[in-house]
């Protein structure tokens, strides 16, 4: 962690120099100007984040449908007996959290 000027502490940071989309600047301003990021650096590391999670979600549906694609019969009927027991807390449960 390095310390900066107020005593804040940040990650280590790599230095990347690039052009973009004007919509992408846009963007990346839109999140500044609605107070979710203070810098462009923090509104692209929150847009990584997004797209990170948006691609972990769907690599977990795959794998989620090939599993129980390949399932036999017998382990299915427990999978969805299993379902039926979690069903009621899925409302409580906010994976976006974890």
């Amino acid at each position: 962690m390095k310390v900066v000027s107020g005593g804040s502490q940040l990650a280590d940071r790599r230095k990347i120099s690039t052009t973009v989309s004007e919509e992408t600047y846009a963007y990346l301003h839109g999140l500044i100007e609605t107070g979710k990021a203070k810098t462009i650096a923090e509104a692209l590391d929150l847009s990584m984040d997004g797209l990170r999670k948006a691609e972990m979600r769907a690599r977990l549906l795959r794998d989620t449908a090939a599993y129980f694609d390949n399932l036999p019969s017998d382990a299915l009927a427990e999978e969805l007996a299993i379902e039926s027991a979690l069903v009621p807390l899925v409302d409580e449960t906010d994976v976006d959290t974890y």
